[in-house]
């Protein structure tokens, strides 16, 4: 027999791999989730408690660069889950790709979202903060993801996103490739295409963006060699150079660092011959809050110290974002 074979992105760039292993206290479903910090700045991973099969919570990086969820080994052994090698998913990550065993999952729940019958690539959990999986934009790209870096609170749910006040920047998005939220962004005075990818702990460059900021002289000459790891095996290098800020809408973010190189997502996503950026969790945690609209292809940004709580005015849902 034939073997069935699907594809996902998974959306991963790391410089070092993240050591911190959040707790989650809430048990229910419905409750709110967090942002798991790793330092002081707020460069972390967006962490959420998960219920596969109504067991849990298990904890999962929130990844809007992943177009599909994953499962690690060791929770798919604890919940009896027959690892299937005959129907393979191709698993696309930021270095590279591979075919990976799945297993059927008949309930994944968090936020507010419900995946229903579906079967999920397994990965081992050793790039992702060892967490227990990764919940994709196959689950929640449909309603609304909102995560308070300041609050350190995030909330997934399964409608359009609330109303915001004045102080919000709204951005006009795209979703391609598979559910990744793009928008249009200019990094320095070079216009480029950003991808917003919340499983990312570092953001990614790919050459177009290089060769354009060299030329105008926005980065420097001295690279240094950076080693960047994904959801698949493969391990390849990048340049990490400081680059000028990123502008999206009326949003701007100082210099930072990225780490440039020929990755291989970038050919997936057809952006190997115009500037584009992925912008990891060190660019999006330096904002207060952020939201992603997924039902108005629309990302709402709250800059650091715009207001001291996330206003949320929209029946039915909390209208602040609650203090630890």
């Amino acid at each position: 027999m034939a073997r069935r074979m699907t594809w996902a992105v998974i959306g991963f760039a790391l410089g070092a791999v993240a050591n911190a292993q959040p707790q989650i206290a809430e048990t229910k479903p419905e409750d709110f989730i967090y942002v798991a910090a790793t330092a002081q700045d707020r460069v972390g991973r967006v962490m959420t408690p998960v219920f596969v099969n109504g067991v849990g919570p298990f904890a999962f990086v929130v990844d809007t660069g992943a177009s599909s969820s994953v499962i690690a080994p060791r929770i798919a052994r604890r919940l009896s889950l027959e690892v299937d090698s005959a129907q393979p998913k191709l698993l696309r990550g930021i270095t590279g790709s591979e075919l990976v065993p799945t297993v059927s999952v008949s309930r994944i729940t968090a936020g507010g979202i419900t995946l229903e019958n579906s079967r999920l690539p397994v990965v081992e959990p050793r790039v992702f903060a060892d967490a227990d999986g990764i919940f994709g934009a196959d689950a929640f790209g449909r309603g609304c993801l909102v995560v308070s870096f300041e609050r350190a609170k995030v909330a997934i749910l399964g409608k359009p996103c609330p109303r915001v006040d004045d102080n919000w920047e709204k951005v006009r998005a795209r979703l391609q490739f598979g559910g990744l939220v793009v928008a249009d962004a200019r990094v320095g005075n070079t216009r480029a295409v950003a991808i917003i990818d919340t499983g990312a702990e570092r953001s990614l460059g790919n050459p177009a963006l290089l060769a354009a900021l060299r030329e105008r002289k926005k980065v420097s000459l001295q690279p240094n060699l950076t080693q960047v790891y994904s959801a698949t095996s493969q391990v390849v290098f990048g340049d990490l150079l400081l680059t000028p800020s990123v502008r999206m809408g009326g949003v701007s973010i100082g210099k930072f660092d990225v780490v440039y190189g020929d990755f291989e997502v970038f050919k997936i996503w057809d952006v190997t011959d115009r500037p584009a950026i992925v912008l990891g969790i060190d660019v999006l945690g330096q904002m207060d809050a952020m939201m992603i609209d997924y039902t108005r292809s629309e990302i709402l940004i709250l800059p650091r110290g715009a207001t001291s709580g996330v206003t949320m005015k929209r029946r039915g849902i909390p209208t602040r974002l609650p203090r630890n």
